[in-house]
């Protein structure tokens, strides 16, 4: 089990915005029935740190309370928590034009990019006069139910030595693949338009060692109120320059699932020789007997092994819960090898290593961590050469931080701050801000 550590705390808040309409993926998300930790004692603030700071991105949904006291969809939200010495500020920012942030990814120049749904938008924003201003790259509108940005990723998946950017959307069944003209303006391609289809997620990676990078997505039917789980597939994309335009991207199905389907996949160079490997997470496949959903297999992560022209997987862990969201890569426990942080919806934290012949075991550190998406990120924002987890424990209300004990050889837990009630984290991203 992880040990409680404290951390200083200090929380300046700056909102504004207006509300829009919000339908969030179905689930019911609950705290396992574990004790509470211990009480965190807050140290004092330390002082304002001037200039840029190491700094995490909560994008996130919040619902407002009118009158009637029932929750109402609010403006996107992103919250920014600054590290400040040992001490952490946190700031808002809203955006009417959407009623929830999917993600933000920092550009490396000291600004960042958003996706966003209902509406679906892709922004970029920087600093104008001190304030954040955002300027609409993508704003798509499709024929479906939906218009939502689900995930987004950036690399160089067209090989002209610029970075793409590449989104997952609903519920068109669109992958959009933007890149950049002469002019500087983004043109975005759109994939696989599909009607009733689900893009739950994108990676990247150079799968193969040609040094071309590849990207992956996980298309699925759309995602069922009952709780029945639905059928999907794991896809991965290259782009061939020799082919006609219209037909230059390449479709290769990595795997079909006839009663689930993957929300989470992961490529990450584990092994240590390159290329990257990959993974994907398959939520449990469930069915409805009566009027209840009842699990037939368990969440599986799966590992691929791409040999020629055929791919190969393996089950390297199975967990009992429905879902799982986020497979985080890194040498944790500083031991050489890449371990994985799997966050699973009710079960908690867990902490998979590498065994000697070359398979995996699972531990389930922290079981007082849960959350529909269960956010996670892992992240070196004190500069001492070791990652920290950084998670948004959603049922707990708490942004937590662990770090690896090698003394007791499990992971400390610092509380970072509170998170705002009425809120739903979809991710946690990080720079220097």
């Amino acid at each position: 089990m992880s040990r409680i550590v404290p951390v200083a705390l200090a929380t300046t808040l700056v909102a504004a915005g207006a509300g829009l309409a919000f339908v969030a993926c179905t689930g019911e998300p609950a705290a396992p029935p574990t004790p509470a930790p211990a009480p965190v004692v807050e140290a004092p603030a330390a002082p304002k740190v001037e200039g840029p700071a190491p700094t995490l991105f909560l994008a996130e949904a919040q619902f407002l309370r009118g009158a009637d006291g029932k929750p109402k969809p609010g403006a996107a939200l992103i919250t920014m928590w600054r590290k400040e010495g040992t001490s952490w500020t946190s700031s808002k920012l809203e955006d009417p034009d959407s009623n929830v942030f999917h993600k933000a990814l920092p550009d490396g120049k000291g600004g960042f990019y958003t996706i966003g749904a209902e509406q679906a938008f892709l922004k970029h924003w920087t600093k104008k006069d001190g304030a954040w201003a955002g300027e609409g790259l993508w704003n798509p509108k499709w024929e479906g139910k939906f218009n939502r940005v689900r995930d987004v990723e950036i690399g160089d998946v067209t090989g002209d030595g610029k970075d793409d950017i590449v989104m997952a959307t609903h519920d068109s069944g669109v992958i959009g693949v933007g890149s950049w003209n002469a002019e500087g303006k983004l043109e975005v391609t759109e994939l696989r338009k599909q009607p009733d289809t689900f893009i739950h997620e994108v990676e990247i990676c150079d799968i193969d060692g040609d040094g071309k990078k590849e990207f992956f997505a996980t298309p699925s039917a759309r995602n069922q109120s009952s709780g029945k789980s639905q059928p999907g597939q794991v896809v991965m994309y290259q782009f061939n320059e020799a082919q006609p335009v219209g037909k230059q991207w390449e479709e290769t199905m990595l795997d079909d699932f006839t009663d689930s389907h993957a929300k989470e996949i992961l490529c990450a160079d584990v092994d240590g020789g390159g290329p990257a490997e990959f993974f994907s997470v398959v939520e449990a496949a469930t069915a409805l007997e009566g009027d209840k959903a009842v699990v037939k297999h368990p969440v599986e992560i799966r590992q691929y092994r791409f040999k020629g022209s055929k791919v190969e997987h393996t089950v390297v862990a199975t967990i009992d819960d429905k879902q799982n969201r986020f497979l985080i890569p890194g040498d944790f426990d500083k031991d050489g090898k890449t371990d994985l942080i799997a966050a699973a919806m009710k079960t908690g934290l867990w902490f998979l290593t590498q065994t000697p012949e070359g398979g995996w075991t699972s531990t389930n550190f922290e079981t007082n961590s849960s959350g529909f998406e269960h956010a996670s990120w892992a992240a070196d924002l004190d500069g001492n050469g070791e990652l920290e987890l950084y998670v948004a424990a959603d049922d707990q209300r708490e942004l937590r931080q662990y770090t690896w004990n090698a003394a007791s050889k499990t992971f400390d837990k610092a509380l970072i701050g509170r998170i705002a009630d009425d809120t739903i984290t979809w991710n946690i991203t990080s720079g220097m801000f």
